[in-house]
């Protein structure tokens, strides 16, 4: 019922491929959770983020940003 399927497109046709996006991380240093960071690109060179987890508040700098590549979340093209 809920299965997903492996389906081949037909010869005639491209299959459909999802873009990808960056996104940045930063480790919480008191519990280590990765936290996502929005506008990576704009960010200065000392910036403070909140632990989803933990709710601890920490600064980080622009040299500890890691950028994750995940699939396009968008279901339909704009």
């Amino acid at each position: 019922m809920f299965f997903s399927s492996t389906s081949q497109p037909s010869p005639g046709r491209k299959a459909a491929t999802k873009g990808t996006w960056a996104r940045a991380v930063v480790a919480c240093p008191k519990c280590g959770t990765a936290n996502m960071v929005q506008r990576f690109e704009t960010i200065i060179d000392e910036f403070s983020v909140r632990c989803s987890r933990c709710g601890q508040r920490s600064f980080h700098h622009k040299a500890e940003i890691g950028v994750h590549q995940m699939p396009e979340r968008r279901q339909k093209k704009r």
